[in-house]
């Protein structure tokens, strides 16, 4: 009898083991003892949270028993919240399993999220623990009927793409993942991924018992300091609408608690390495060493407290420990020399905020009055790279010639209308822009070169063939077209086309086609132009500046600020496009097609190494001796960093500003 008693003993313990509720573990727990990292510098490490101490309050809310139902996070590049974000769903089904939705933002991204990141987690997690949760899928690769859909007893995980409908739509959802959904777009019917994504959880919403995490790099800001314009960056309108919290640290000299802010950066542009931040109550310059320690002490502070807004977190690089002050500096220097379409980047992916495009141009007199006294037609002391562009009408040709310096300052060599007619190549116009392709411009050394790349825009239908014949008979000239709509390259991969004279396609034949992203170089023009250099009274003239000589007329800047852009809704769909205020706009047509062969010639692209060997065939050699003067031994050496001195076509007073800029400097 005892032995049948002790057998009941064991399987009733084994039973009430089987069927009592495994108690549910805090997820910044369970991430620590299950989680294996699969890329970067601690690839098959345990998650720490001392790698990234920001991320565990953000855990605490996603737990399943955190009584929030949205998390937000407005994040820049290299923080580790989109491991976090997949490291939530396999916490999900293993500790509290039901249907899952995750979203991304295109079919390209599913697959790298499944193939790059979700997969390989899910075997490590797996492999580390012992762990079956996750039924195998149907081949090794991944692909097959599981690739977007990972199964586990009591629900699944179901990748999704938010630009297509039916993935969001059929199906019962108790957590959600937003992933990038700055970057979600409208269906082509006008309906909201967002919309479509949270009508998956009704059946939750009464008893409030769904969860949605939500993170992305921010992108363009509407102006509406609420976010609720239609067109307004998605994570910037959440992070708005939560409590805002906003990671602080201590100065180490005064105990002062802040968020740091890149207004405070004091970057040393000759030493990156060198960037300090001033503590904004005792101007105590922080290191980079200062910082970690302060990061990894640090706390969230809501902007709000004690309302009954969702949990909202800003991470950016000042707070990610993969980053550092010397990294930020640099990719502020780099953005500089990019333009418009490079500060957008570095706003977004570094400082995590929303960007303004500068798509106004600013009044067309206002740029009159600060042009300079410099030669028609000659080719500046800094201008590098020569290029061309002409923009074709049925009664001539607009052209102008520009030359660019390494910091993507400018200045108007050239800008003509060459009357005639454009129906006959090489007769008319056309001969006319033949000269001005053999052309040879003198340089401020007494030089002469040419043009080295020069657009032809062949987007008339009715003179492609023209642009076509004209182009392929000439070398390093380019028949482009614009191509509009955010994201287009400056310039891309080319096609073969060619048309008869009656507009028809044939198939033998042709020259290449290259596509010109307008939407992108027109955002960098127009931000140059608001620009402000030594006549407007500063002390240099900034990266991108835009020179103009005292012959260009009042039509050219007419003409160059002609549009301006516009974000509108329209029929229910939010649409930004660039309109035309003036009839006339070719010479900003021009400007944009010029700047995608600068781009092509490598303008963003080279580095300093090969800048200095275009630098050294470009300037003339120069013997050195005991009596050189510095100017000489200036432009015999390696030139110092920008920005250079400006140049204002008086000898005197350039070799003055040479001096003193070289004495600065060494």
């Amino acid at each position: 009898m005892e032995g049948h008693t002790g057998a009941l003993r064991l399987v009733a313990r084994t039973l009430g083991q089987q069927i009592r509720p495994v108690p549910i573990v805090p997820f910044g727990d369970w991430l620590q003892s299950n989680i294996v990292l699969v890329d970067g510098p601690k690839s098959g490490e345990l998650w720490s949270p001392d790698a990234a101490p920001y991320l565990l309050e953000i855990a605490e809310c996603l737990s399943v028993e955190h009584p929030c139902n949205w998390v937000s996070v407005r994040k820049c590049q290299q923080s580790g919240v989109s491991i976090l974000a997949m490291a939530w769903s396999l916490y999900l089904a293993d500790m509290a399993p039901d249907n899952i939705l995750y979203g991304v933002p295109g079919k390209e991204m599913m697959e790298d999220a499944n193939s790059l990141k979700l997969q390989p987690l899910i075997d490590a997690w797996q492999n580390h623990t012992g762990s079956r949760t996750i039924l195998p899928t149907v081949s090794r690769s991944g692909r097959g009927s599981t690739t977007y859909e990972k199964k586990f007893h009591g629900g699944s995980l179901i990748l999704a793409n938010s630009n297509v409908v039916n993935d969001l739509s059929g199906k019962t959802i108790r957590y959600g993942v937003k992933d990038e959904v700055s970057k979600w777009n409208n269906t082509p019917n006008g309906d909201d991924p967002e919309e479509l994504f949270f009508g998956r959880f009704t059946s939750f919403r009464r008893e409030k018992s769904f969860k949605i995490f939500q993170l992305s790099t921010p992108e363009l800001d509407s102006g509406d300091e609420l976010g609720e314009l239609p067109g307004h960056c998605r994570i910037d309108r959440a992070f708005i609408q939560s409590d805002r919290r906003f990671w602080c640290i201590k100065c180490p000299e005064c105990d002062h608690e802040f968020s740091q802010i890149f207004g405070e950066l004091e970057i040393n542009r000759d030493h990156p390495h060198r960037t300090i931040y001033g503590c904004p109550n005792c101007a105590h310059m922080i290191s980079e060493a200062e910082r970690v320690v302060g990061v990894r002490g640090g706390r969230y502070v809501p902007t709000f407290v004690g309302t009954k807004r969702e949990p909202g977190f800003h991470i950016d690089a000042f707070v990610s420990l993969m980053m550092s002050y010397e990294a930020i500096a640099e990719d502020f220097l780099s953005a500089e020399k990019k333009g418009e379409s490079g500060k957008k980047n570095f706003t977004n992916l570094v400082l995590a905020k929303t960007y303004t495009m500068r798509g106004n141009a600013p009044d067309h007199k206002r740029l009159m009055e600060r042009r300079e006294r410099f030669p028609r037609g000659q080719i500046p002391e800094q201008g590098l790279i020569l290029v061309a562009a002409g923009d074709i009408q049925h009664n001539g040709i607009y052209v102008e010639v520009v030359a660019f310096a390494q910091d993507r300052q400018n200045w108007c060599v050239e800008a003509l209308f060459l009357e005639g007619g454009t129906d006959q190549v090489n007769h008319g116009a056309w001969a006319k822009l033949d000269e001005v392709y053999h052309r040879m411009f003198p340089d401020a050394f007494g030089g002469e070169r040419r043009i080295e790349a020069m657009a032809v825009d062949a987007g008339d239908g009715n003179r492609m063939n023209q642009v076509l014949e004209w182009c392929r008979q000439r070398p390093d000239t380019y028949a482009i077209r614009g191509k509009h709509g955010r994201g287009v390259p400056a310039i891309g991969v080319p096609s073969k086309q060619s048309i008869n004279r009656r507009g028809k396609r044939t198939r033998v034949g042709g020259a290449m086609i290259w596509p010109v992203g307008t939407w992108t170089l027109k955002a960098d023009f127009m931000g140059a132009l608001h620009k402000h250099g030594i006549a407007a009274g500063e002390d240099y003239d900034p990266p991108g500046y835009c020179h103009y000589a005292e012959w260009v007329d009042e039509e050219y800047f007419k003409q160059v600020t002609a549009e301006y852009f516009s974000q509108e809704m329209i029929n229910g769909r939010f649409k930004e496009e660039w309109k035309s205020i003036r009839k006339d706009n070719h010479f900003l047509d021009c400007r944009v097609y010029l700047m995608a062969m600068a781009e092509h010639l490598g303008l963003t692209r080279m580095s300093p190494s090969e800048w200095a060997s275009l630098r050294k065939r470009r300037y003339p050699s120069i013997t050195l001796d005991l009596l050189a003067s510095d100017s000489q031994k200036i432009m015999t050496t390696t030139p110092v960093k920008n920005p250079l001195p400006a140049f204002n076509g008086k000898p005197d007073e350039n070799i003055a500003r040479i001096k003193e800029a070289w004495k600065r400097r060494h």
